[in-house]
């Protein structure tokens, strides 16, 4: 009598950065710190109380560190090793992350991410201790996430408080509430109801794809806020002192759909002049810049016509880490201004 292998357990990979999921604060609730043993009883705890629905989570911790402390060599690491899993059997990929700068990385991630299977980036807004502590339910809803069919072919996603995000949408929302992230302009993609997703809408093609491995470093770009009675006169005091010749790159949050003071305009063209490419971005939170509104000095038209790319929906934060991949990867003017129209600039 022969009997048949048994069937292999479906595998998730959950990788670790660190973040306020493996935390603890103190006993008044302040003054949280990386813990040593977090991420392991979070798994532990996950698996225990059945909430990985019978997947096999194999955990392993690339560094534990606040998000602000995350580079671009973590990222790298991260990408190596997520590709890894899923070409040995995952069927997905977790990664925990600090919240503060989570859309950063998924928007990253994102660029080079190429295989079929989701990797999803969920964290906490409450330490590991904490009374009411979301991170269980986040790991939880990301473990279902890059598990499921439905999230098969869909890149980078974000799974917090009970939403599975797009990374080139989704953006904090809040500093302080559970419900931290929020997706403009269309909401989040899908609901996670236990093992399943819920889809609100179908999921369109990513742009500004790139492939390959996530670079060490990246280049220097540098973001400015444009505000009233700014002329981003800094940008002298850079030309000045010599700081500018490192500088690859120049991102603007600009007021309103993308503008500049009249007077910064100058400065900006100078920058082209000089090879250095510049990206206008708006510094609010919804609707996008415009390339056809208006067509004054430091407008929308009259900036295009200089040279200067338009972010589209973009953030700022999110507009510099573009640039930043396609100044790494050799792209030229007309190359960077085609991906950031993907973007709906």
């Amino acid at each position: 009598m022969t009997t048949a292998p048994a069937a292999e357990a479906a595998r998730v990979q959950l990788l670790s950065l660190g973040g306020t999921i493996f935390m603890h604060q103190d006993a008044d609730g302040q003054g949280a710190v990386p813990s040593d043993d977090a991420g392991a009883r979070l798994a532990a705890g996950l698996r225990g109380a059945g909430g990985d629905g019978g997947i096999e989570l194999v955990h392993e911790e690339i560094a534990n560190v606040s998000s602000a402390s995350v580079r671009p060599s973590h990222l790298r690491t991260v990408l190596q090793r997520a590709r890894a899993a899923v070409d040995a059997g995952a069927l997905g990929v977790v990664l925990t992350h600090g919240t503060d700068t989570l859309e950063e990385t998924a928007f990253l991630l994102n660029r080079f991410w190429d295989r079929d299977a989701p990797l999803v980036v969920t964290g906490a807004m409450r330490p590991a201790n904490a009374a009411g502590a979301d991170g269980p339910a986040n790991l939880q809803d990301a473990v279902h996430a890059a598990a499921a069919a439905l999230a098969r072919r869909l890149g980078v996603l974000v799974a917090f408080d009970g939403a599975l995000h797009l990374a080139d949408r989704v953006t904090k929302a809040s500093s302080r509430s559970v419900s931290a992230f929020a997706s403009e302009p269309s909401g989040p993609l899908a609901l996670v109801d236990g093992p399943l997703l819920r889809p609100l809408f179908p999921a369109p093609m990513r742009p500004a794809l790139v492939g390959g491995d996530l670079p060490e470093e990246l280049p220097t770009v540098a973001t400015m806020t444009s505000g009233l009675g700014d002329d981003l006169t800094l940008l002298d005091a850079l030309a000045s002192n010599g700081s500018a010749a490192g500088l690859r790159g120049l991102v603007v949050a600009g007021a309103g759909m993308g503008h500049v003071a009249a007077g910064a305009v100058p400065r900006l063209t100078a920058l082209l002049e000089a090879g250095v490419p510049v990206v206008v971005a708006t510094r609010v939170a919804s609707g996008g810049t415009s390339e056809t509104h208006y067509a004054y000095p430091g407008a929308g038209a009259d900036l295009v016509a200089r040279g200067i790319v338009m972010a589209g929906l973009l953030s700022p934060q999110k507009a510099r880490l573009l640039l930043q991949v396609l100044l790494a990867t050799g792209a030229d003017a007309a190359a960077i201004r085609e991906a950031f129209a993907g973007f709906g600039s």
